[in-house]
């Protein structure tokens, strides 16, 4: 089935005067009435850069406003009429606008003549309409809950990392408690090592003055012996002037003895 769009074509220039001939619609049209624009710089066709976009802005015969967005096919700028565009009947005027990076660019003004309909639709009124503007504010609400969404991302990311950093400190003054415990009880257990060699050097110390005082013992009762044996050597016998008994001086092991004789 055939489309009912019907599409006029007409060359601005951005540097020049308005266009001679208008463009000639009929009121109450929706939606299909379509202008094509093609632009000019110095006479000649300009290129649309790429990244551009374009709209119409336009008033009405009735001087309300107009504020809409433009299609881009190619080199042309597609103008499509709402029904608000052509809701009144006059002449309205209107201007192609370029925009890119901040900047923008208009073209020359161009006419729009809009033919009285012969049956008025009852309930359409005459109004302003800023569809570019609309689509605007929708895409900063988008944009806006994009932001939203990463900036709560980038929250989340940040109290994760928070979480593992407060955990990856809390881990290291562990090991450093355990660390300096450990410390402690090596320096605990060298003291007490410490101790124990000095407790065994007293302890051989002891042992070797024990050993000593022996040494000495010894000696002593050796040479104690060797008297006695000396003293037994000169002296064989002893008389008790009391019972009368002679006794003779011997010595066993070490030890004098008296035996009494018959």
């Amino acid at each position: 089935m055939a489309d009912i769009t019907i599409t006029q074509k007409i060359t601005i220039e951005l540097d020049g005067e308005s266009p001679f001939e208008y463009v000639v619609m009929k009121q109450g049209d929706k939606g299909s009435r379509v202008l094509a624009v093609s632009l000019l710089q110095n006479k000649q066709p300009y290129e649309i850069p790429t990244g551009c976009t374009a709209r119409i802005k336009y008033y009405k015969p009735d001087g309300n406003p107009v504020l809409n967005d433009c299609t881009l096919s190619g080199n042309e700028i597609l103008v499509t009429y709402t029904e608000q565009m052509l809701a009144a009947a006059g002449v309205g005027k209107g201007e192609i606008v370029l925009l890119k990076n901040g900047k923008e660019l208009k073209s020359a003004t161009y006419y729009t003549k809009i033919v009285e309909t012969v049956y008025k639709t009852e309930g359409l009124t005459s109004d302003k309409e800023f569809l570019s503007i609309a689509t605007v504010l929708n895409d900063m609400d988008q944009a806006a809950q994009k932001a939203t969404t990463e900036a709560n991302i980038a929250k989340k990311i940040a109290e994760d990392a928070k979480t593992n950093s407060d955990k990856v400190i809390a881990d290291t003054k562990t090991a450093i408690t355990n660390t300096n415990e450990a410390t402690e009880a090596t320096k605990a257990a060298t003291s007490g090592a410490n101790i124990a060699k000095e407790n065994a050097e007293k302890a051989t110390q002891s042992a070797n003055a024990a050993a000593g005082d022996a040494q000495k013992a010894t000696t002593a009762a050796k040479a104690a012996a060797a008297a006695c044996e000396g003293i037994a050597a000169g002296i064989n016998t002893i008389a008790d002037t009391t019972t009368g008994k002679t006794y003779t001086i011997g010595v066993d092991a070490g030890r004098i003895y008296l035996e009494a004789r018959d």
